[in-house]
């Protein structure tokens, strides 16, 4: 791993911005979150020389940083920061920049349903607007993420997943990837109106 890479790494622990050699800083015009002069990566000469990726690139710096600084509890903080480091890592295996931007568009995804929800109190139960009190989109995800890595036999950071919305008639929808050997998988859970548990399990 590169001197720059681990930085970020550390950065993100500590709490502050880090994307795998990409740092906070960033001007007005939405330019990538980091210095292009010091990209040593593959997959940050890519951000560079692609202007889309460098808007979600600093689009997802935002995002990740207000996903820590709104999240109320601190068992959910760790989480997002040890998702966070498993994204980085597969981010960085992506061989172009349509797999680049597939990546950061899950992983907004991702960090915007953390922070879509109001908290109810303090205990880690926050609850998402119009729900009904219970659903929590933070919850569902990683409850999903949990059914398909013992589904695939995968480990946590090999699972992506992200919250969809409610549907007509209650239920929740949370469509992931599992990131098999050279496979990509997709499978959607379906979660009942509280957002508590899993009805389906669908592997597209």
């Amino acid at each position: 791993m590169n001197t720059l890479l681990k930085t970020g790494l550390l950065a993100a622990i500590a709490g502050v911005i880090g994307f795998g050699g990409l740092t906070a800083g960033s001007d007005g015009a939405k330019a990538q979150s980091f210095d292009c002069a010091k990209a040593s990566t593959r997959v940050e000469r890519l951000i560079c020389d692609n202007p889309r990726l460098g808007e979600l690139d600093s689009e997802l710096a935002e995002a990740y940083q207000t996903a820590l600084r709104d999240s109320p509890w601190a068992s959910a903080n760790r989480r997002i920061r040890a998702d966070q480091k498993a994204w980085i890592a597969r981010r960085d295996r992506c061989n172009n920049a349509g797999c680049v931007k597939r990546m950061y568009q899950m992983r907004l995804g991702q960090l915007h349903s953390e922070v879509d929800v109001e908290v109810d109190g303090d205990d880690g139960g926050g609850a998402m607007a119009g729900s009904g009190g219970n659903a929590n989109p933070g919850r569902m995800m990683a409850i999903c993420r949990d059914r398909a890595v013992h589904v695939f036999h995968l480990r946590a950071g090999d699972v992506e997943t992200k919250y969809e919305g409610q549907r007509t008639d209650g239920t929740h929808a949370v469509n992931g990837t599992a990131y098999l050997r050279g496979i990509e998988e997709t499978f959607q859970c379906s979660f009942n109106a509280s957002g508590t548990s899993i009805d389906r399990f669908i592997v597209n």
